[in-house]
């Protein structure tokens, strides 16, 4: 049947009608007029912008729950997700409909690297921060919470003591020790890489460390580093390597020295970067504050003395994780007049203050040596070196109000209620100035211990640019261009 004129037009000029709908909406999308375009879709499966989360041992299936609401419920971390890159944009601001069960912080982070599956990190959930007890604060460009009790000047706080941080950073110049300065010798087995920071004495460092490479996991590659900075500024390195041997045979133990002067005041960073066939056997220096951390490891003494030497250490840290590699680690240590007994290797074990020594520091013993601690303080060998370089970092287990915390610094911003227990928070990311997807790590630290949950409802990705002028117009193509072409 052959259709009359009119209706034959219409037919012929649908499908091209679609499909200039279709080149106007990806127009949309790549080139918005305002430099800003949204997707929104609930984390059911349906959306495609953004990936549900995996793996699936980790979480549920994204749709309908067991107790009725939509979405997908996260139950150990990490877990990871992606999204489609829709253009050239600078910044993507992701917003979640998010509850928590047993789960007091969530951090969600963008891969920078996916050679090593680097993630920079965000806080995304603290449900500390979300109640009434802490208030929030911007003061130039510090930005923080503060004790709700207490006047937004606090957020200004510079005792480490009172100060916490989360994904935030606090200068801390203009810290020295002065005076007669006195020369000490500690003997020690530390493995592999550890971070030592101190305070110049009469603007001069000074460490001794007597190291030896063991050569038990591998053959060759025995290089080590030295490296010295101040805030994040490097002002010296040095790297050695242990005597050439490339077979399993213990090296001799040998001395490496560093000794700055003039030094301006700061809290320095000394890292000794090395794999854990590096031990240090022996530490001397001159200063009279300094500690070690956030990680310390305590190794044996095997290959160097036929006794074990007890690790002991005093820290500022309120909450810290242990664990051990070897059975010989295997044993009852101490944390203040806490005792845990360690049982089993590569299994971490929580350690904690009691509540009536929360203040000051404690002490850390472990008789039989071989044991790895992870602070959220610092440790020193001897209590008088004890000092907080840096605030402490917010974290899963921490109570900052009983600790004597008054302000936190932390990008995070207070989230909005939304129903049935959900709330809406997100946070901001940089994007890089490439195209493909954009890949996601959600961390729900402590999660596997508090047999917790993570339930999100649905994602919103707002992706934002200058608003479109003739020039940007020409920057946007040819970067699009540039994207298209490594693609090829």
């Amino acid at each position: 049947m052959k259709l009359p004129k009119p209706f034959a037009i219409i037919a012929m000029l649908i499908p091209w009608c679609v499909a200039i709908g279709v080149v106007f909406y990806i127009f949309s999308i790549r080139f918005p007029l305002d430099g800003r375009v949204v997707f929104s879709h609930p984390l059911d499966g349906s959306g495609i912008w953004f990936t549900p989360f995996e793996p699936g041992e980790r979480v549920t299936s994204p749709g309908r729950q067991p107790d009725g609401w939509r979405g997908q419920r996260i139950l150990d971390e990490p877990v990871y997700a992606s999204a489609r890159w829709p253009g050239a944009y600078d910044e993507l601001n992701i917003n979640v409909e998010m509850r928590t069960l047993r789960q007091p912080i969530v951090e969600l982070g963008l891969e920078r690297d996916a050679a090593t599956r680097a993630f920079e990190m965000k806080p995304l959930w603290s449900e500390l921060l979300s109640s009434d007890d802490w208030r929030e604060v911007a003061i130039d460009d510090a930005r923080g919470f503060v004790r709700a009790d207490l006047p937004d000047s606090t957020l200004l706080e510079t005792d480490p003591r009172h100060l916490m941080v989360w994904h935030a950073s606090t200068s801390d110049r203009g810290r020295a020790d002065s005076g007669e300065a006195e020369e000490k010798t500690y003997e020690v087995s530390l493995r592999g890489t550890h971070h030592f920071l101190a305070l110049p004495i009469n603007d001069e460092i000074r460490f001794h460390f007597q190291i030896q490479d063991v050569n038990r996991n591998r053959e060759g590659k025995n290089t080590f580093a030295i490296r010295v900075s101040c805030e994040d500024e490097i002002v010296w390195t040095s790297a050695g390597s242990a005597s050439g041997l490339n077979d399993s045979r213990p090296s001799e133990v040998f001395e490496e020295r560093v000794r700055l002067t003039e030094l301006p005041p700061c809290a320095y960073k000394l890292s000794v970067l090395a794999d854990n066939d590096f031990f240090i056997r022996q530490i001397r220096t001159n200063a009279r504050h300094w500690v070690i951390g956030p990680q310390i490891f305590f190794g044996d003494r095997v290959g160097f003395r036929a006794t074990t030497t007890e690790a002991i250490a005093w820290t500022n840290s309120i909450h810290a994780v242990a664990d051990t590699f070897h059975k010989e680690g295997l044993q009852h240590i101490r944390f203040g007049s806490n005792e845990y007994h360690v049982r089993e290797t590569h299994n971490r074990y929580i350690l904690e203050r009691a509540p009536d020594e929360r203040g000051g520091s404690v002490r850390f013993s472990a008789p039989e040596g071989n044991m790895r601690l992870i602070g959220d303080g610092y440790f020193a060998l001897e209590e008088s070196a004890l000092f907080y370089p840096e605030p402490r970092r917010l974290t899963a287990e921490s109570e900052p109000a009983e600790e004597g915390i008054r302000a936190i610094l932390t990008p995070y911003t207070k989230p909005v209620k939304s129903d049935n227990g959900f709330w809406k928070t997100g946070v901001a990311f940089e994007l890089p100035a490439r195209g493909d997807r954009l890949q996601f790590s959600l961390a729900a630290p402590g999660i596997d211990r508090s047999n917790g949950a993570v339930d999100i409802r649905s994602v919103e990705l707002e992706y934002t640019r200058p608003p479109l002028s003739l020039n940007e117009w020409f920057l946007r193509m040819k970067r699009e261009i540039s994207i298209a072409l490594k693609r090829l």
